[in-house]
């Protein structure tokens, strides 16, 4: 077996140990001052966690594909810089988002930088203020949807912008307790973007030389 299949191997087994703990189906629409009050202090502890590196695994499901594209790297989330992805396998490179844009970089040190415009949100751009998880600015763009099973619990955020329906569909996150284990972008069941967040260090303290790394 070579490494990527062993490496892939290891991802799909990795999550699944998890999978069934989460609520199978979107819990009802948090609407301000009804149902919300149950869902605040969760909201508020993971806003409350400071800077956080985590390492991730990435599956990449497309149509034509019965196995996903597997991608293993880390994210790093910056109160004030924003998110970093690095990924490191297969290959080398790196995505920062921010609130300027989004910063492309390949192994080879080449970059690419694509300007945000706040008419035209995107998929990407979109993912920063839900890892922030501020519950009043994000009722503003997005329909939440929460539902528990014991200590898991799952949050499905629902773009109100047609354009950026069309573009994310609906981003899932799961976890347990004050820990965010998953992020998923779902287009259709077939076209996902799934996220499994492995080991993690909260309040973490980046270098100078990791915000000049993996931010900008």
């Amino acid at each position: 077996m070579n490494t990527l299949r062993f490496l892939a191997l290891l991802a799909l087994l990795a999550p699944a140990a998890r999978a069934d703990e989460w609520p199978t189906e979107p819990g009802p629409a948090l609407v301000d001052g009804q149902n919300d009050a149950d869902w605040r202090p969760l909201f508020a502890a993971l806003a409350a966690q400071g800077n956080v590196f985590s390492a991730i695994t990435e599956h990449r499901w497309f149509p034509f594909k019965k196995t996903p594209v597997v991608l293993l790297g880390e994210m790093r989330l910056d109160a004030t810089r924003g998110l970093s992805l690095r990924y490191t396998h297969p290959e080398e490179r790196l995505m920062a988002i921010d609130t300027r844009g989004i910063l492309l970089r390949d192994a080879h040190g080449r970059t690419r930088e694509l300007a945000s415009d706040p008419q035209t949100p995107t998929a990407n751009t979109a993912l920063l203020p839900i890892l922030r998880f501020d519950l009043a600015a994000l009722t503003a763009t997005f329909d939440i949807h929460a539902a528990r099973a014991g200590e898991s619990w799952r949050l499905d955020f629902v773009p109100r912008d047609p354009a950026l329906t069309r573009q994310l569909g609906r981003l899932i996150v799961r976890g347990s307790a004050q820990t965010v284990a998953q992020l998923e972008f779902r287009r259709s069941a077939m076209q996902r973007v799934e996220v499994f967040i492995g080991e993690t260090r909260r309040g973490v303290a980046f270098t100078d030389d990791e915000l000049a790394r993996f931010f900008r």
